[in-house]
C-alpha cells in the first residue's frame, strides 16, 4: 500500500522534512501518521492491496473514514479480514475516491434523496461554510441524521457544512420575533403618511 507519509518515516518512526511540512500545512494528520502505521504492519498479508493509495485517513467517533485514489475501493474492500480488523478497531469504515467534492460527498451519502440546493458564505476569517438544503419529505430515506451529516461531510472536504431541512428553515423565520427597528420605522412611516 502507499501510504500519506513515507514508507520509511513510518518504519523508522521519524518524519522527513517533506511528511513533516505537510504536517505542519495540515494537509495530513498525526492520526494519518498513527494509522498508517497500523496498517503497514499488518499490509504484507494483503498484497493484492500494493498498488492502492491511502490519501487520507480520518477517525470519527465510531467511525473511519479513508480517502483512497479513484477507483481503489472495490479493490480495498476485497481484504475482508482486513476491513473487519478496522471496523472492530476504529469503527464503521466508510470509503471516498479522488478528491472530494462536497456535491459528490453529499449525494452519496443522502442517496436515494437529493439535496435542494447548496449556499456558501465566506466568513471574514477567510473561511468557508456552506449549508446544505434538504427536503423535509426525503428524512426518511437518509440514513445520517444532520448532525452525522455534518460531521463526515465536514470532515471529508475540510471546511465547515451545515445541513438543514427546507421546512424547518422556514419554520425558524416564522418563529423569529420581528425586529424592534423594523416595526418602529414602519410605524413611523405610517404615522407621517397619515398626518399628510
Amino acid at each position: 500500500m502507499k501510504y500519506p507519509v513515507c514508507r520509511f518515516d513510518l518504519e523508522s518512526d521519524i518524519l522527513c522534512p517533506n511528511c513533516q511540512e505537510k504536517l505542519d500545512r495540515g494537509e495530513i494528520t498525526g492520526f494519518d501518521v498513527e494509522f498508517s502505521k497500523w496498517l503497514i504492519a499488518r499490509d504484507k498479508e494483503y498484497p493484492a492491496l500494493s498498488d492502492v493509495q491511502i490519501k487520507r485517513s480520518i477517525r470519527l467517533p465510531n467511525r473511519l473514514i479513508l480517502i483512497l485514489k479513484k477507483k481503489q475501493k472495490d479493490v480495498f474492500l476485497t481484504a475482508e479480514p482486513l476491513v473487519s480488523e478496522i471496523t472492530e478497531t476504529f469503527g464503521k469504515l466508510m470509503i471516498f475516491e479522488g478528491t472530494p467534492k462536497l456535491r459528490n460527498v453529499v449525494r452519496m451519502l443522502i442517496a436515494p434523496a437529493v439535496e435542494v440546493g447548496v449556499n456558501s458564505l465566506y466568513l471574514p476569517d477567510g473561511f468557508k461554510e456552506s449549508i446544505v438544503m434538504l427536503r423535509l419529505e426525503d428524512r426518511d430515506k437518509i440514513p445520517y441524521s444532520k448532525e452525522e451529516l455534518r460531521e463526515i461531510v465536514s470532515a471529508v472536504i475540510s471546511e465547515t457544512v451545515i445541513f438543514q431541512y427546507q421546512d424547518e428553515r422556514l419554520e425558524k423565520e416564522k418563529e423569529t420575533p420581528p425586529d424592534q427597528f423594523d416595526e418602529k420605522m414602519t410605524e413611523l412611516s405610517e404615522r407621517r403618511f397619515s398626518d399628510n
